[in-house]
């Protein structure tokens, strides 16, 4: 914290020396002015300034620096307020994942009752932010508070028992990190928790309270049904027996039954003024949860934030400036300049007050800036025309032929934006950070246009640059897997004899490009093995 007794200290014993200073070298000037007047012949030899101005000159500086250190003593600290609505919601699901979530009970299994569930009324949660916490054994943040439904779509499609390593189901875990998702977001908007379990709690610990309205979504039966498993690379599996073992039968006697516990879910509403509703067969749950957030786009939400405004010093600073501003307009009457300099000076400035026109310190750069803003606004046309003005004045920087092709994507040109996307690849000055985006943008504007071929060779280009790259790694996986849908769908239509042996040999051919593009990152596939989730939520751009 700054002391401000110290800086009043060192301020006044600058100024003090200041003054000591310019009150030795006015007494030179004074005995130098009479020296002259004692010898007229050296008059014009030695320049000295004028004594009063120079007097007038040292106390305007002099009041300058009192002010402006006075001001430090009449700041006035105001308390203020602003009121700002929001009408979406966080909605965070958290989401069992526990080995009993693949019970058999409800068909086909209660994970995937919740997934299906989720899927289909995602579309009307467009608008909130959505996010996902899973819990087994250990809790992990899966999914990130997001407004991107699609990637959303991905994560919920993504859930398996298998995606927590550490077995179990501790709730209280859970509900910890959902609480510390909550205290980052608190204020931003209304807050519901869908907790998505069956009950199980294998830790038996008090878990905490939930900040934000509670919903307790119940899946599975009371008279509970055997778990299934299965193993995701070979599907082989069974029905998990007593002794820790796999059998194929479900009728087998020492199969593990997992049970609905309603009573402990029931509770852990009423101790969160929360609302259970059982899934497992009926929507009621999921409809409510529509139902409340059309209240809260009803009935916006208002918050009240608190700030200091700082006030009390501005008369004094204003009469700090224009106590410099004098001493400055001093200083040019004591240099050594011709006979009526001044009044030239003066005159002019006066007539040309009257023409005095706005101007930009940074004009080229101002035209981006606007353009940017307009660009997150979708005004995609007027985005553009300030990177064309931009041009005018910043000229052969890859990165802003790079900003005209995303307005000229979003405009649909998607001609012009292949053209400048192309033109940033050949660029001398372009990066590889600005080569590998350029890539993907072609691959997006390719995929747009239905060419899947060059969208997969551009998206496997930006790999090529940037490993990491997990827009595009998503985006090959899409586009493959739509690939092998369309061949399987055609593999049984009878073609013209002609023909079918040439169909035949392009089939195998885009099989095995598809496979040669996907061989590096199969170990990382965004869907099948996503791990707390990614910071780029966009499938497509």
């Amino acid at each position: 914290m700054i002391d401000i007794n110290l800086i009043a200290r060192v301020a006044i014993t600058a100024i003090f020396l200041w003054v000591l200073l310019i009150t030795g070298k006015l007494y030179l000037i004074i005995k130098a002015n009479r020296f002259k007047k004692e010898h007229p012949n050296l008059k014009s030899r030695i320049y000295t300034p004028n004594t009063k101005i120079y007097l007038i000159r040292i106390l305007s500086l002099l009041l300058a620096l009192i002010f402006a250190f006075y001001s430090l003593f009449k700041i006035k600290s105001t308390e203020m307020e602003s009121t700002k609505e929001f009408e979406s919601a966080d909605v965070l699901f958290v989401v069992d994942v526990s080995l009993s979530m693949n019970a058999i009970d409800v068909n086909p299994n209660r994970l995937k009752r919740f997934k299906d569930l989720a899927l289909r009324i995602l579309p009307n949660l467009k608008g909130n932010r959505i996010g996902i916490v899973v819990f087994a054994g250990q809790s992990f943040s899966f999914c990130p508070l997001t407004s991107d439904i699609t990637a959303v779509s991905d994560y919920i499609q993504a859930l398996g028992v298998e995606i927590v390593g550490a077995k179990g189901t501790d709730l209280a875990v859970a509900l910890e990190r959902v609480n510390k998702i909550r205290r980052k977001n608190n204020n931003i908007s209304s807050q519901i928790t869908v907790i998505v379990s069956d009950g199980e709690d294998h830790e038996n610990q008090t878990p905490p309270p939930i900040v934000g309205e509670v919903m307790i979504w119940g899946i599975g039966t009371e008279e509970g049904g055997p778990i299934e498993y299965r193993d995701p690379g070979t599907g082989r599996g069974g029905y998990v027996t007593l002794d820790a073992g796999i059998s194929e039968s479900p009728t087998t006697s020492n199969l593990v039954v997992s049970k609905l516990n309603v009573e402990r879910l029931k509770s852990l509403a009423d101790q969160n003024s929360g609302v259970y509703y059982d899934v497992s067969f009926h929507a009621d749950g999921a409809y409510a949860l529509l139902d409340k957030l059309e209240i809260i786009k009803k009935q916006k939400i208002q918050t009240i934030e608190h700030f200091k405004n700082e006030d009390g010093a501005h008369p004094f600073l204003i009469a700090a400036f224009i106590f410099l501003f004098l001493e400055r307009l001093l200083n040019l009457f004591l240099q050594k300049l011709p006979t009526g300099i001044y009044t030239l000076l003066i005159v002019s400035s006066f007539f040309n007050l009257s023409r005095l026109e706005a101007w930009e310190l940074d004009p080229g750069g101002n035209s981006i800036e606007r353009g940017i803003k307009s660009y997150h606004n979708k005004n995609y046309m007027e985005s553009q025309k300030e990177f064309e003005k931009a041009k005018e004045y910043i000229r052969d920087d890859p990165r802003l032929l790079y900003n005209e092709s995303t307005s000229a994507y979003q405009l649909g040109k998607y001609k012009d934006a292949i053209g400048l996307s192309e033109k940033i690849l050949s660029h001398p000055k372009a990066d590889n950070e600005l080569k590998a985006k350029a890539n993907f943008n072609l691959g997006n504007i390719y995929s747009r246009l239905g060419d899947k071929k060059n969208a997969l060779k551009s998206y496997t280009k930006t790999l090529e640059i940037d490993p990491d790259y997990l827009s595009a790694k998503k985006n090959i996986e899409h586009l493959t897997k739509k690939k092998e849908e369309a061949q399987k769908n055609r593999g049984n239509e009878p073609q013209p004899n002609t023909t079918q042996k040439n169909n035949k040999e392009n089939k195998k051919e885009e099989k095995s490009d598809a496979e040669r593009i996907l061989d590096p990152f199969s170990q990382d596939s965004i869907l099948k093995n996503k791990k707390g989730g990614s910071t780029d939520n966009e499938k497509f751009w």
